[in-house]
């Protein structure tokens, strides 16, 4: 029944452009602009300023912010997530590798 309600007011108040549900992004795969495969979106923890994405892939789970200067792209079609890999991003936020 709660996924029906979901699904009904996502038809009558949609997201504005650029917005997402959170179902939408979990599952996604996460590559950086430059092609390498990051991993997938596993979970979302939300913060104050920003959401960040926990992405599980080859180098443990991966923390990446949810802003423009690092999120390039979601295609949801393509059931993928385009990051801007920023120096430093991929090894200082990863979890569990320490």
């Amino acid at each position: 029944m709660e996924h029906f309600l979901e699904e009904e007011h996502r038809q009558e108040d949609p997201l504005p452009e650029g917005h997402y549900y959170h179902d939408q992004i979990i599952g996604l795969e996460v590559r950086t602009t430059r092609g390498e495969v990051v991993g997938t979106v596993t979970d979302i923890l939300s913060g104050k300023s920003n959401d960040n994405y926990i992405v599980a892939g080859a180098r443990g789970e991966v923390l990446i912010p949810a802003i423009g200067d690092v999120v390039r792209s979601i295609d949801l079609e393509r059931g993928c997530l385009i990051i801007e890999a920023i120096e430093g991003l991929l090894e200082l936020n990863e979890k569990g590798r320490r």
